[in-house]
């Protein structure tokens, strides 16, 4: 008896367990340059952003993603340190066409820019994504339960790998295993909750100041999509 108890504990557990392999290539994949600009999680996937809050030392931004369908209609922003800040919205105005090379899925954006290194190509597997930017390549693949990240333009060969203690938590790390971001999820009713945690790695370099500069931690909510 109390073996089936046991049995039915970890069914449970393995039940609503989140895998963070898949998860965060989802991530990854569905957003352009996702540490250059986190506002720019533009491309749908099986899970669409709902709101996003990030903490850094006393600067907090959040984003409000407002959908019609697959469409992102607006993105609601606020941006504050201390007792200054403000809030505004930002319209996407970009073009995307999709298109079926062979397996994957290649998307056009297009933004009303001529800069070549606005505009950009998604190749879109369903273990792989080649982002093209001009002549740079950003790709991120999964093999053996393992995001592979390289980049062509800042060489750049990193990975993403469970904790072996839990399935729900990755490090992304270099070559020599130093940790540089942890991502980690649960789930909540009809939410998928995404924790970042990024430690910062300047503060003997950039002098302390009242907002930016100390650990980020950031968290995405997605709602699931039916």
């Amino acid at each position: 008896m109390r073996k089936s108890i046991v049995l039915l504990a970890l069914a449970v557990l393995n039940a609503n367990a989140v895998d963070c392999i898949r998860e965060t290539f989802e991530y990854f994949s569905t957003q352009y340059m996702p540490e250059d600009d986190i506002k720019m999680h533009i491309l749908p996937g099986k899970l669409k952003p709902d709101s996003l809050y990030q903490k850094e030392k006393s600067l907090t931004y959040t984003a409000k993603y407002h959908w019609t369908g697959n469409h992102l209609d607006k993105i609601s922003i606020g941006h504050f340190c201390l007792d200054e800040g403000g809030e505004g919205s930002y319209t996407p105005n970009w073009k995307v066409d999709s298109t079926k090379v062979d397996k994957l899925k290649k998307y056009t954006w297009t933004l009303p820019s001529n800069d070549v290194y606005t505009n950009f190509t998604v190749y879109r597997g369903k273990d792989s994504v080649d982002i093209v930017t001009g002549s740079t390549h950003h790709t991120f693949y999964i093999k053996n339960d393992t995001i592979h990240e390289l980049n062509n333009w800042i060489p750049k060969n990193w990975v993403i790998y469970r904790d072996p203690k839990n399935e729900s938590k990755c490090y992304r790390a270099n070559g020599t295993k130093t940790i540089y971001f942890t991502y980690e999820y649960e789930t909540r009713g009809d939410l998928l909750i995404q924790y970042i945690f990024q430690p910062n790695r300047n503060k003997y370099i950039k002098p302390p100041g009242p907002c930016e500069g100390g650990d980020k931690y950031t968290t995405i909510f997605y709602r699931k999509s039916k």
